[in-house]
């Protein structure tokens, strides 16, 4: 009697053992299934990270490119300005030559004309402009006569003085006052 009552015993431990492994498995499974889980989901972040910057890196590009593209543009039309500039620059150069050449040609008739009528009127009055040069020339002949006339006169006069000076005696101080006294 206490055989089968332990046997039994014994099957029921037996099936509790059992039942303890069988939920110690299937705590395992889970677990396991839950780290998978885990594992699953942190590959997928990693792989949406991975995404955002690639995306990231291909907005970058493609800014970069946008920016490249609007650098070209103001470059040429940098380039289309300058020889814009050059064309009106050259337009304004040729403009100020076509001018100047204008300038010139009126200039060269202007004094055409005033060397014919030059001719002309010396022509006519060639006698009365030699006449009047070589009255101008006299005139001038004089004045340099008087201004040397004049300066002779004037050393002739200074030299007199001098020699008066030195002619003189000295002057004692009582006359030289009473000449004074006489000039008052």
């Amino acid at each position: 009697h206490r055989d089968k009552k332990r046997d039994k015993e014994k099957v029921k431990e037996k099936e509790k053992a059992k039942e303890k492994e069988r939920d110690r498995d299937k705590e395992k499974e889970r677990n396991w299934d839950r780290d998978k889980e885990k594992e699953r989901e942190r590959d997928k972040e990693r792989n949406r990270d991975k995404d955002k910057e690639k995306d990231q890196e291909r907005e970058k590009e493609r800014h970069k490119d946008r920016e490249r593209v609007r650098d070209k543009d103001r470059d040429r039309d940098r380039d289309k300005d300058r020889e814009k500039n050059k064309e009106k620059e050259k337009e304004k150069e040729k403009e100020k030559d076509r001018e100047e050449v204008d300038q010139n040609k009126e200039k060269d008739d202007v004094t055409k004309e005033g060397e014919k009528d030059r001719g002309k009127i010396k022509d006519k009055e060639g006698d009365k402009d030699r006449g009047e040069k070589e009255k101008d020339k006299e005139k001038e002949k004089d004045e340099k006569k008087e201004k040397k006339e004049r300066e002779r006169e004037k050393e002739r006069d200074d030299k007199k003085k001098k020699e008066k000076r030195s002619r003189t005696p000295p002057r004692s101080y009582s006359s030289s006052r009473r000449s004074r006294s006489s000039s008052r």
